[in-house]
């Protein structure tokens, strides 16, 4: 059948005809076509437009038909049904197996019983019934050993539980000669706990192995904080929470402390003052954060110069308050809190070795020196400290010319464990009487605990050495636990006791 294609064309907008303007013309053609063909037609010679529609040409093109496909037919050999299921007589399977689906192939795909339609008759298929139930096998229980009047366990479940410690840890030997022991921590640290095993004998119950504890080798960094011991600054707040306090001239012939604070806190320390080049000394070397309240000239080029982790009034004020009820420069405090939550903030490293700051403590140590129940030191004649031993509670009373050395905030007098002597060279560097004090080296120097007194000799290897105190045949002092003051004095001082 030939088939057409219409192809259409936009036109440009034609102008009106002239002969669309009479009548006249179309009523002759009218009369000639009635005339010649016996017909007559209306003809409307013009057919107004818009003004702006514009008209489509459609032209018809005629295709050639193409040729009609021939589909070859399929010859089926036999007919067959879409699905057959075939049921076999009922057999007992030799053994049990699980029932499967009959499978029928056809010409495109495989029918499975899920996928018959509605009106094909379903095959039911029973699983054969199990003769015989599983049971665990279970070996007889062996001789049973009594663990008390009414509890009996099977020898079998030690030699089990002991056997399987070898997939754990450790190697199982013959009896008598095995075993354990668990070590905790790093390989060259002292372990902070150990426990060890005792010898285990399979099918017998041995007691559970005793855990030793031992303190930790570690612990916080400590605080060095410089206090103030003018006439104005007295009685201090927080010397009696120190766990070391040093002594040390200043000028003008008054001393200041370095308080250190390491396992104790206290809520109100001072009044802090500023920073001398041996004070930051000894707190170097208990690697501790030191802190005033600015400093000499020497001192802060030591500061810089061994780069030290110190907190200062002066910058870092946020730890620090001023006292109402004294007149500057005695009144500022701090306290171990706020210090720590300040070197926090500036990234100061937090823990530390003890056995660089901590002095060796034993409570059975005994001085072979004479009974010292009072002890004098004359810095000079307008201040002299003062000792004196109590034998009940072991502990000596500390005193300032002759007066109860107080802390503000308890109102009770200070108390001391251990007091050492260090004799030290010093002189006077400037006008201002600012002293320079030899802590590096070697000195003479005496001990006092528990009434008793012994002439010691110090040695300090380097600027960050650790001070040791050694007794004449050079073996090291293990001071009475409790706090350590230490009062160094010029090399020339005579102490009294």
């Amino acid at each position: 059948m030939p088939g057409y294609s219409y192809r259409a064309k936009r036109l440009k907008k034609n102008k009106p005809s002239f002969l669309g303007k009479s009548f006249i013309v179309s009523l002759v053609l009218n009369i000639l076509l009635l005339y010649v063909f016996g017909n007559m037609v209306v003809f409307d010679l013009k057919i107004p437009l818009p003004e702006k529609e514009e008209l489509t040409l459609v032209t018809l093109i005629e295709l050639p038909a193409p040729q009609e496909p021939k589909t070859p037919q399929p010859e089926v050999a036999a007919k067959q049904p879409v699905a057959q299921l075939q049921v076999s007589q009922k057999t007992e399977p030799v053994s049990p197996e699980p029932p499967k689906l009959r499978e029928e192939v056809t010409d495109t795909k495989v029918v499975k019983k899920e996928e018959l339609k509605a009106g094909v008759p379903k095959v039911e298929v029973e699983t054969p019934p199990i003769e015989s139930t599983p049971q665990l096998s279970t070996p007889p229980a062996q001789a049973r050993e009594s663990l008390g009047e009414d509890i009996s366990v099977s020898t079998e479940f030690f030699k089990q539980s002991i056997a399987s410690r070898k997939e754990v840890k450790g190697e199982i030997l013959d009896a008598g000669e095995s075993q354990m022991k668990i070590d905790l921590g790093e390989r060259g640290v002292e372990n902070i706990e150990a426990t060890y095993g005792t010898v285990i004998n399979p099918g017998e119950i041995t007691a559970l192995p005793e855990t030793k504890e031992k303190e930790s080798p570690f612990g916080r960094r400590p605080l060095s904080i410089t206090i103030e011991n003018s006439e104005g600054a007295r009685p201090q707040s927080g010397l009696d929470k120190a766990n070391i306090v040093y002594e040390m001239l200043t000028e003008g012939g008054i001393t200041r402390f370095l308080a250190v604070y390491y396992d104790k806190e206290a809520e109100v320390i001072g009044p802090v003052r500023s920073a001398r080049p041996y004070f930051i000394s000894k707190s170097l070397e208990h690697q501790s954060v030191y802190v005033h309240a600015g400093g000499s000239e020497e001192a802060y080029n030591f500061l810089r110069m061994e780069k030290i982790d110190d907190i200062n009034e002066f910058v870092n004020f946020q730890p620090f308050r001023r006292s109402k009820e004294r007149t500057p420069p005695h009144n500022l405090y701090t306290s171990t809190v706020e210090l720590r939550k300040e070197a926090n903030k500036l990234g100061y490293m937090e823990m530390v070795p003890k056995e660089d700051y901590q002095f060796e403590t034993d409570s059975q140590e005994k001085l072979t020196g004479k009974p010292a129940n009072s002890i004098v030191i004359p810095y000079n004649q307008r201040y002299v400290v003062s000792y004196k031993y109590q034998p009940e509670s072991m502990k000596y009373l500390r005193f300032i010319n002759n007066e109860p050395h107080i802390d503000a905030q308890t109102k009770e007098q200070l108390v001391v464990d251990n007091i050492v002597i260090q004799f030290a060279n010093t002189k006077v560097t400037d006008e201002e009487g600012r002293l320079a004090i030899d802590l590096v080296g070697e000195g003479k120097g005496l001990v006092f605990f528990k009434g008793g007194s012994q002439e010691i000799v110090w040695k300090k290897q380097d600027l960050k050495a650790r001070t040791v105190f050694l007794d004449k045949e050079g073996n090291r002092i293990a001071f009475t636990p409790g706090n350590v003051w230490i009062q160094i004095v010029p090399s020339d001082l005579e102490v009294k006791y």
